[in-house]
């Protein structure tokens, strides 16, 4: 009888394994994974960076910082590097810095840490901001400095 436990021991442990993945447990989607041609690392708030950013310069590392502060404006405003075209389109800028933001915590994406245009509209939100400019006016601003057809 001894002989059929050890047999069966490697059995329940990989059905267990798998039935642990299939469920989403063991935190895999908190390491930073591949979806699509982005990088997604959920954490449990937008004060707390993803270990992607460990590989970009100290710029883009202060703009991620950055986005729980100007995410209203980010949200308003669309983002001209083309991603608004995807099959899976972003929704505005706020989409390219955040997959998605609920319950579970915010899923950061690595899109903006490579595209200039990402980077360059949050830094100019920044700027006006600073400047005391309205968010309406700042989307205007976007608008004139960023979209190609304005």
């Amino acid at each position: 009888m001894n002989g059929k436990w050890l047999l069966a021991l490697p059995t329940a442990l990989l059905a267990g394994g798998i039935l642990l993945v299939a469920c989403g447990g063991g935190g895999k989607d908190s390491e930073p994974h591949r979806h699509g041609n982005e990088t997604w690392e959920v954490k449990a708030s937008l004060t707390e960076m993803p270990s992607f950013l460990e590989n970009y310069s100290g710029r883009t590392k202060r703009l991620y910082t950055i986005v729980d502060k100007y995410q209203d404006i980010m949200k308003s405003v669309n983002c001209y590097c083309g991603c608004m075209d995807y099959e899976d389109a972003h929704s505005s800028l706020f989409r390219c810095y955040v997959a998605d933001q609920g319950e579970d915590g915010v899923t950061w994406t690595d899109h903006s840490s490579t595209c200039g245009i990402c980077t360059e509209e949050l830094a100019k939100i920044e700027e006006w901001s600073k400047d005391g400019k309205t968010p309406e006016q700042i989307h205007q601003l976007i608008e004139d400095n960023f979209n190609p057809n304005a």
